[in-house]
């Protein structure tokens, strides 16, 4: 009779484990409705398995562009977005009331999601002007953006030569970031700093963390260490 009472107590339990998880996805940010639990088994070896067919949703992508439209550091959204919505099919386990271990057998994208367009906007520059003679629309000119911690620099720095990793004499305009993060030569735009080339490394420019160079110790200076975003251009 124990046996009986403490098997069905298992299947009771492992039954309200269920029931939760078909209200709350563990993965899932905000809950969404996911199906009944089938294919429920109950094993020799008292472990319970049992699977669902849920649904996530997907969150929209946010994607920068610049535009002299606006006034520097001024951003806009123009596109808000939408969510998609991905398919997955779960297989839980419970071994006697235990913790209840969750794999995902497939998933599938149901529903697409659409990106967030933010308008962040720099004022005139020579960006501008591209737009101006049609080299590139404004609006596309950026692939991504980043947040990085930039600090200054000047070609005479305690360790510098003045040379820079692409050749180039450093100075404004060039830019020390590590490579695995942003590639030696892409072309960056940086509001407040301007157009620049990723053009040297450093030690201490691990990750994201950017080095602007500026022609003299005063201006270095005066910009300090600070946030700033940093555009990634085609």
């Amino acid at each position: 009779m124990k046996g009986i009472l403490g098997l069905i107590g298992r299947v009771l339990c492992a039954t309200f484990a269920a029931a939760a998880l078909c209200g709350f996805p563990a993965y899932a940010a905000t809950p969404l409705a996911g199906s009944a639990p089938s294919k429920v088994t109950w094993h020799k070896d008292g472990v319970l398995t049992w699977e669902r067919v849920e649904h996530r949703a997907i969150a929209p992508q946010t994607v920068h562009r610049l535009t002299p439209a606006l006034y520097p550091g001024v951003s806009k959204v123009v596109t808000p977005g939408t969510p998609g919505l991905l398919e997955v099919d779960a297989r839980y386990a419970q071994r006697d009331g235990g913790p209840v271990h969750r794999v995902v057998v497939w998933s599938t994208v149901i529903r697409a999601a659409h990106p967030r367009v933010v308008a962040d906007g720099i004022g005139y520059s020579p960006l501008t002007a591209f737009e101006a003679h049609g080299v590139a629309r404004m609006a596309f000119l950026a692939q991504d953006a980043m947040v990085m911690i930039a600090t200054a620099y000047t070609a005479g720095c305690g360790g510098c030569d003045g040379m820079t990793a692409i050749g180039r004499r450093a100075g404004h305009g060039i830019v020390a970031v590590d490579p695995r993060i942003i590639p030696l030569g892409t072309r960056l735009y940086i509001p407040g700093y301007g157009p620049a080339i990723a053009g040297d490394t450093g030690g201490a420019i691990v990750g994201h963390r950017i080095d602007l160079g500026f022609d003299s110790l005063r201006d270095a200076m005066l910009f300090g260490r600070r946030d700033v975003k940093v555009y990634r251009l085609k």
